[in-house]
């Protein structure tokens, strides 16, 4: 069993507290290209079978990172992460929700310079 504060410890405590299986969780990886993120590959590094590359493990930290920050966004609904490629398509449009806000708010600020400098 993976440490509490490794990566693969985090990600299975991430897994358990969301109620994603690890299989729905490959998928998301899969959709983001992430290689070396096989449910075979994940299962083994959950079990200290063999531990993820290191470069790996960060891919996948990140991707989960960017995963509960959707669920803790859609609070105080609880997302239904059981589904890999729906929890993607909501991910993708999260990503484009933010994108978009981001464009929105350095629009503002383009509109709001008094004189055309880089400062409001």
């Amino acid at each position: 069993m993976p440490t509490p504060h490794s990566i693969d410890g985090k990600l299975l405590a991430g897994f358990e507290l969301r109620g994603m299986p690890v299989s729905e969780f490959a998928v998301v990886a899969r959709a983001e290209g992430i290689r070396g993120a096989s449910k075979t590959v994940l299962n083994e590094a959950f079990r200290d079978v063999k531990a993820l590359p290191n470069e790996t493990a960060s891919q996948l930290w990140a991707l989960w990172q960017e995963i509960e920050e959707l669920c803790q966004r859609s609070a105080p609904f609880v997302l239904d992460l059981s589904d890999g490629k729906r929890a993607h398509d909501w991910l993708v449009a999260y990503r484009a929700l933010k994108q978009a806000a981001s464009y929105d708010a350095d629009s503002v600020r383009e509109l709001l310079k008094p004189d055309g400098t880089d400062s409001i």
